[in-house]
């Protein structure tokens, strides 16, 4: 329960710009019928899908409660502060099984220009060692700058979490998920003839020593004859690759296999993933130097990072081989524990990390500014979800795409290292394989 003062709020108060969150938790007993269904299965539509699957805790929600749209310069550190002070205000009736109620998903654009949303679903359904649980919330009123609620007595509270999941099961008999059909591909903004020669010139820069690695990411479109289904997507993702972590959020869908931060009981995990080989050749990337040293960049900028916001901090020596369905990474598994920061926190501080940006961050952003013509929008950004304690998991938005506005296509994105020594043809090579896993989700 909140220990903020609750007043009835008049329509002459002032209306502030944070909400007051009523939620209600069920915990949803072994003998419910919805109590071992996928948990894909239980969204209601194809659209504005929110979602995250894990070993941890996985999450999918509909309908919005609040959105908090955050932009500029320090959006992840605004966010955070605005979540800091909605979850302490937030009324909760929990029966106690569900740690850390009201949950919120979140994603978060790669530069600072692009929005990034935090999303409090209006039902969510939670899966975790606690069991399933069902979440529902609502805005009941709004909270003043000194921390104060006001409860507004006309707003309806939060909806009876078992009447909501039956009404999401009726919906859903009038919303069976669909595969796409008829799908065809076209170029994004930059063809592959005009990346690779963007990389070739940006080469010869880094060979001068303006930076030691800059990240290239390219695009393209696939589109269907009917609107795309954001649950299929996100199951057949998960069916695919289930070693890696599935989102949603804001229309983008994909599977990460690299955590940003995992936040629990205070102490923080963080992967960093740099160096690329096809499927079957990760071996070779233990000895190659040029991969050696792009993932030394990738976890140095993550150490460094953390040691503001670190107690202790255990960076190991020597990274381990990653396989994946469609490549393999050099994978490093960093541990931090932390004082008073939430993950949100440690998320703006970590963002962007050497290995969707470059080295040094500041210079290669400048270069990706000159040589990158892809907009990226929330692609390889900051995405996951965080609780009523301040803790959760934030994953980099990579092996994703976009849906666009008609719904009916989807920017699939892809990003490559680039060193002094690399070579263009086989950057492309690279980005192509990861493209691999949104294009075998689609059936391409």
């Amino acid at each position: 329960m909140s220990d903020a003062p609750v007043t009835p709020i008049s329509p002459a108060d002032p209306v502030a710009t944070l909400p007051l969150i009523d939620v209600r938790v069920v915990r949803l007993p072994n003998s419910h019928p919805q109590r071992h269904a996928p948990l894909v299965d239980l969204l209601p539509a194809p659209r504005d899908v929110l979602g995250w699957t894990g070993p941890r805790r996985s999450i999918v929600g509909w309908g919005r409660a609040w959105t908090d749209e955050v932009v500029g310069r320090h959006a992840i550190r605004e966010a955070a502060r605005h979540w800091d002070r909605v979850r302490r205000a937030a009324l909760v009736e929990t029966p106690g099984t569900l740690p850390g109620a009201p949950l919120a998903l979140g994603s978060f654009g790669f530069a600072w220009a692009t929005p990034g949303v935090l999303v409090v679903p209006q039902v969510c359904v939670v899966d975790g060692p606690e069991g399933r649980h069902v979440v529902t919330a609502a805005a009941v009123g709004t909270l003043d700058q000194d921390g104060n609620a006001h409860r507004d007595e006309d707003a309806a509270p939060a909806l009876d979490p078992l009447e909501a999941l039956e009404e999401a099961r009726q919906r859903r008999a009038g919303n069976p998920v669909t595969q796409p059909q008829g799908l065809w591909t076209a170029a994004g903004r930059m063809s592959q003839s005009r990346w690779t020669d963007s990389v070739r010139r940006l080469i010869q820069r880094l060979r001068t020593g303006v930076a030691s690695k800059v990240v290239m990411s390219r695009d393209m479109v696939v589109s269907a004859a009917a609107p795309l289904d954001e649950r299929f997507l996100l199951t057949r993702l998960h069916d695919l690759y289930p070693t890696t972590w599935g989102f949603a959020v804001g229309g983008l869908v994909g599977a990460t296999p690299e955590m940003l931060a995992s936040m629990d009981s205070g102490v923080l995990t963080s992967r960093v993933l740099a160096g690329t080989a096809p499927r079957g050749q990760g071996e070779g990337l233990l000895t190659d130097m040029k991969e050696r040293t792009e993932h030394l960049l990738a976890v140095e900028s993550v150490a460094r990072a953390l040691g503001p916001l670190a107690e202790t901090l255990e960076v190991p020596d020597t990274p381990t081989l990653l396989d994946l369905p469609n490549v393999a990474h050099l994978a490093t598994d960093i541990r931090a524990v932390l004082g008073d920061a939430n993950v949100l926190d440690v998320v703006a501080a970590l963002h962007p990390t050497a290995a969707v940006c470059g080295t040094p961050t500041p210079l290669a952003f400048d270069l990706l500014l000159a040589f990158e013509e892809t907009r990226r929008g929330r692609y390889s950004g900051p995405v996951g979800w965080i609780d009523g304690a301040g803790e959760g998991e934030f994953g980099i938005a990579l092996r994703c795409g976009q849906t666009e506005a008609d719904g009916s296509s989807l920017r699939v994105f892809a990003g490559g290292g680039i060193m002094p020594d690399s070579v263009p043809e086989a950057e492309l090579a690279e980005t192509r394989a990861k493209m691999r896993p949104l294009l075998e989700a689609l059936g391409i």
